[in-house]
Parts: C-alpha cells; structure tokens; sequence
C-alpha cells in the first residue's frame, strides 16, 4: 500500500506544479522610449523594432507585459505584440485616458470613450464605445 501512495503523491505535485506555471509566458519584449521613437526589443525573435514619433507627439503613459506593451500618446495609442510588430489607432476628439495595463498576450487601454483591448499574437485591436453620462 504504501509503495502504492507514494508514486501517486509525487504524480499530484508534478501535476499541480505544471497547473501553476506551464502556461506562463516568458518575458520577451522590453520597450524603450529615446528621443523620438519608441524601439521595442523583441526577444523572441532577437531583434529591435522601432517607431518614429510624430510632430509635437508625446508619450502619456505606457505598460509593458510579457509579449506585449501598449504606449498612449497624444495623438494614438500604438500596441505592440512580439508576433505582430507595432499597430497603431486614432485617438478621437476630447478622449482622456483613464487607465492602461498589459500582461501576456493582452493589453487594455480605458479612456472616457472607449474600451480598447490588443491582442499581441494576432496584432487586432478590440472596441467598444463607453455610454455618455455613465
């Protein structure tokens, strides 16, 4: 009996072992803000990939996650996915932003406006209009 519970207790650690980090994602973008342009550094792929800035353009607030960061600017909000390289969208007139968060794959941008997700396996923004007078 006891030659029997011991294999099968080793088999519920390595089962709730795997449960809590097998599907982590591995950190692999760092993003760097120099001058006038953003440069993500893309792990994964050993590689560097950059994005100039335009006219008069300045970063509000940015967060970075383990395949994926999203930067707000005064005139868009740009994502960037380790598979998708850098997608950016408008900001639309008298948007404020109220928060920005990413982590995995995901990012969530939350202005007065809008709902904004990014996925960065795909490259694919997600929207939602936020009802007036909340």
């Amino acid at each position: 009996m006891r030659l029997f519970i011991l294999p099968c207790a080793l088999a519920l650690l390595l089962l709730a072992a795997g449960a809590n980090g097998s599907d982590a994602v591995p950190k692999q973008v760092h993003l760097i803000v120099e001058g006038k342009r953003l440069i993500a550094s893309n792990a994964r792929f050993s590689r560097f990939d950059e994005l100039k800035f335009n006219a008069r353009e300045k970063v509000e607030q940015q967060a970075v996650g383990e395949a994926t960061a999203v930067v707000v600017t005064n005139q868009r909000i740009i994502g960037y996915g380790v598979l998708s390289g850098w997608r950016t969208i408008r900001t639309e007139a008298g948007e404020k932003l109220e928060s920005v968060e990413a982590e995995d794959y995901a990012a969530l941008v939350v202005t007065n406006l809008r709902l904004l997700n990014f996925n960065g396996e795909s490259g694919v923004w997600g929207e939602q209009a936020r009802p007036t007078g909340r």
